[in-house]
C-alpha cells in the first residue's frame, strides 16, 4: 500500500513539474495592451453604423493641441443611441474629464449624423469610442 501511495505521488509530481514547465510566463515588456477604438454594443448593431472615425489634434491659442475624434453614424432603422469617448494618456491610463456620461441622440432610418469630440486635456493620445441603446 505504502509502495503504491508513494508511486502515485511520485506520478503526480513529475506530471505538475513538467505541466509547469509548459507554461507561458507572463508578458514583461512595458507595450501597452492593444485597445479597440471603436466598441459598439450588439443592441446597436443591427440599427446604426459607424462609417467614418477620425482624429486630429487641435492647436490651441496658448500652445499645444487637443486630440479631437470626429465620427459618422449612418442609421439602418430609427433608433436611439447614446455615445461617449473614454480619453487615454500616453501610458494607457484613464483621463477624467468634465461631463464624462453618455450622450444620447437619435437616428432616423437612412439618416446619417456626425458627432464630435474633444479630449479634456493635452496629455491625452487615444481614445475609445463607445456606443449602447440608451438607459
Amino acid at each position: 500500500m505504502k509502495t503504491l501511495l508513494f508511486a502515485s505521488l511520485l506520478v503526480l509530481s513529475s506530471l505538475v513539474l513538467s505541466l509547469a514547465g509548459c507554461a507561458t510566463p507572463p508578458e514583461t515588456s512595458s507595450s501597452l495592451i492593444d485597445r479597440q477604438e471603436l466598441k459598439v454594443d450588439p443592441d446597436i448593431i443591427y440599427a446604426a453604423e459607424v462609417t467614418e472615425l477620425f482624429q486630429a489634434r487641435e492647436d490651441q491659442p496658448g500652445g499645444g493641441s487637443l486630440l479631437q475624434v470626429q465620427f459618422a453614424v449612418e442609421a439602418r432603422s430609427d433608433a436611439d443611441m447614446a455615445w461617449k469617448v473614454t480619453w487615454f494618456d500616453a501610458n494607457g491610463m484613464l483621463v477624467k474629464g468634465v461631463g464624462e456620461g453618455y450622450r444620447k441622440a437619435t437616428l432616423l432610418t437612412g439618416q446619417t449624423r456626425y458627432f464630435t469630440a474633444t479630449a479634456p486635456h493635452e496629455r491625452v493620445t487615444s481614445f475609445q469610442l463607445h456606443l449602447r441603446e440608451p438607459k
